[in-house]
């Protein structure tokens, strides 16, 4: 190459980053902050002995190759073998459904096993791909070669080096990419440094934004080998399952306000908000104990110490330890069926057991049967966020006086440790939280409703316990674990992030659970001594709680307003698809503009939004998901024709439910 194809070349890379720093300053300022007066080091773009671009880095050629020709090759091979990510369900047997949306979601499945088959081909052959995660950016030709071979709706690009980012700037032109995907209805979103922990809260943002049903299947394009994107890979693969689950359905949620209903019409007063009253007992050591396996290992030091520090018993963990004659100072319950009774009754139906439920205080959330509550000495209730009920009581609540706690889900020993929490305790150890098991056949405490001969539940438990996920251990290398037992760590995890001055510490010898510290149970050494413990407990649970504001003709009117408004939001969200589709990317776009509905109903009346919102999440994603199946598109556009059928005629059904039956006991 002559000197001046050789300046001529380097003009136009100058070109090139003015361009992208100009779209990085109107469409993404903090990276343009990033990179406005960059100067790289060790990393850059070259012109090579052969007159191409390329990436130069410690001293050496990054591409052995023309960077341009390397790149239509990985394109190529990508297409060809795509690494993809697809959502799937696993279905309850028939005599388990008891919920209209689980009998839906399932026969969607049996149609799709008997027409679509059961192997899915090649996703990367559609026409559009509606999520692309670009993992490694080099200098960028493989992106521009995969959107100029498909239709990509939205596109996540991480970089974890900032002078290979840098580079890029010099080689491809951004605005034609990002305005394609946004054209489409989608997004082109880019990371540069961060952690693996970063990318996967990035993607999950993404997912938000631009609809869940994008998890339908998501392409992950692995541009070259280093360790910061293969740990990004592994935590991807990890924790990937959380951007799809726990979203709830419309017939949880008229449970839950029928259930809150009854709780505030029994007028059981609601937990306050932290810091509106005292604890005196603030740094009494406070033992969360769940049912987990470790529990085992732990009753001999909850009898001898029962006396000197505060246990709160989570869910199935009451049996454990009444049969061990240990008496928590409060119990917890977070599940909102009303089946829960009959497992919250077996400790009266235990032989030697002889403390009841009579005895004893409980919390629970607000969408717990209060059938249930009134079984106990005295209850009080704590508010679910993201939860119709407990946006009701909010509604109510115009004096903002009652708390409103994260992280309460998806277990009940997540709704333990919060209520620790907002009660202003200090110090917890947590007890039985094992999120896990060394062995599936040992998945509980052997003293709990689990191993009782005539569990009626039994099948399904082991069928849940059934995993080969594997985390790392709080004292193990690793443990099993499943969705649900992971979703209830991180939630752990967040709330102890989120609150610093809580002393944690991880007793359990099940998973590894960060910002708590792990401690034998056998090392605890107790020198609290605890003076009048029930007449003190009774007297905070008293100051900490409130039922002012919560009457019930303040309650029907908020509910009035409700329905009204969910009626017509609903004809608008159905209008968005009516079946009468040709094609998946039809159905793609008419998601995207449901999902956009969703979102300004969320910031205009979250209560309207949290009770249809999990059920469009899921029944998109599955339809959407499923589709993919179909290798004949006349049969393929049946089949979601016929699916979005089904599904408006369920909506319709379930808005019938809640206007009949919202007030009315629970089905279930």
């Amino acid at each position: 190459m002559n000197t001046v194809e050789s300046e001529l070349k380097k003009m136009m890379l100058k070109a090139t980053l003015l361009a992208n720093l100009e779209l990085l300053k109107e469409k993404m300022p903090q990276i343009f902050d990033m990179f406005k007066n960059f100067q790289p080091t060790d990393t850059g773009v070259v012109i090579d002995d052969e007159g191409n671009e390329n990436l130069y880095n410690n001293g050496r050629f990054s591409y052995t190759e023309n960077p341009r020709e390397f790149a239509k090759k990985q394109v190529s091979k990508f297409l060809k073998s795509p690494v993809y990510s697809h959502y799937r369900i696993k279905h309850s047997n028939d005599e388990n459904i008891v919920f209209k949306h689980a009998a839906l979601l399932k026969s969607i499945n049996n149609v799709r096993l008997e027409h679509g088959g059961e192997k899915l081909d090649n996703p990367a052959n559609e026409q559009q791909l509606d999520f692309v995660c670009f993992l490694g950016a080099g200098l960028g030709y493989h992106i521009k070669e995969l959107l100029n071979k498909k239709n990509v709706l939205n596109v996540f690009l991480y970089e974890q080096t900032p002078s290979t980012f840098y580079a890029l700037l010099h080689c491809i032109e951004l605005r034609p990419l990002f305005n394609k995907c946004l054209n489409n209805g989608g997004v082109f979103r880019i990371q540069v440094g961060g952690t693996k922990h970063d990318v996967v809260n990035e993607i999950g943002s993404m997912l938000s934004m631009q609809g869940f049903f994008n998890t339908s299947v998501i392409h992950y394009f692995k541009h070259y080998n280093s360790d910061s994107i293969d740990e990004a890979i592994k935590k991807i693969k990890e924790v990937g399952h959380r951007w799809h689950g726990g979203w709830g359905f419309f017939e949880d949620e008229i449970i839950g306000v029928s259930h809150t209903i009854a709780n505030l019409t029994a007028q059981f007063p609601v937990i306050k908000k932290a810091g509106s009253f005292k604890n005196k007992l603030k740094d009494t050591p406070v033992f969360i104990v769940a049912n987990g396996p470790s529990l085992d290992l732990a009753i001999d030091f909850l009898k001898e110490n029962q006396k000197n520090i505060i246990i709160i018993s989570c869910g199935t963990a009451l049996k454990a330890l009444l049969v061990n004659n240990i008496k928590p100072d409060i119990h917890v319950e977070m599940e909102r069926t009303a089946q829960l009774l009959d497992w919250v009754e077996v400790v009266e139906r235990t032989k030697g057991i002889n403390i009841k439920l009579s005895d004893l205080n409980i919390i629970a959330l607000n969408t717990v049967f209060d059938q249930i509550l009134k079984r106990f000495k005295s209850a009080f209730l704590l508010n679910k966020l993201n939860d119709a009920g407990g946006l009701l009581i909010r509604r109510l609540d115009e004096k903002l006086k009652y708390s409103y706690p994260m992280y309460t889900n998806p277990s009940v020993s997540n709704t333990g440790l919060a209520i620790a929490t907002e009660l202003g305790f200090e110090k917890v150890y947590l007890v039985g939280t094992d999120f896990g098991f060394a062995s599936q056949d040992y998945h509980h405490s052997k003293h709990s409703i689990y191993f009782d001969k005539n569990f009626k539940y039994k099948d399904k438990v082991i069928e849940k316990m059934q995993t080969n996920m594997t985390v790392k251990g709080n004292f193990k290398e690793e443990v099993f674990t499943t969705g649900i037992f992971d979703l209830s760590k991180s939630s752990v995890e967040f709330l102890l992030q989120n609150k610093p001055h809580i002393k944690a510490f991880n007793t359990s010898d099940g998973v590894f659970i960060r910002n708590a510290k792990p401690e034998h149970i056998s090392n605890i050494k107790i020198k609290n001594k605890m003076v009048n413990k029930e007449k003190t407990i009774t007297t905070l649970l008293k100051a900490a709680s409130s039922s002012e504001q919560l009457f019930e003709s303040n309650i029907n009117s908020h509910i009035d307003d409700v329905k009204t408004k969910l009626k017509v939001f609903l004809q608008q969200l159905l209008e968005l698809v009516p079946p009468h589709f040709h094609t998946r990317e039809q159905l793609a776009q008419a998601f995207s503009e449901q999902n956009k509905m969703l979102l300004e109903m969320q910031r205009e009346d979250e209560t309207v939004f949290i009770l249809v919102q999990g059920t469009f999440k899921y029944f998109q994603t599955y339809i959407m998901a499923s589709s993919y199946y179909y290798r004949n598109l006349e049969m393929r556009a049946d089949f979601i024709n016929s699916c979005i059928n089904a599904f408006n005629e369920h909506i319709n059904d379930i808005y019938i439910e809640f206007i009949k039956y919202y007030n009315k006991p629970a089905k279930v």
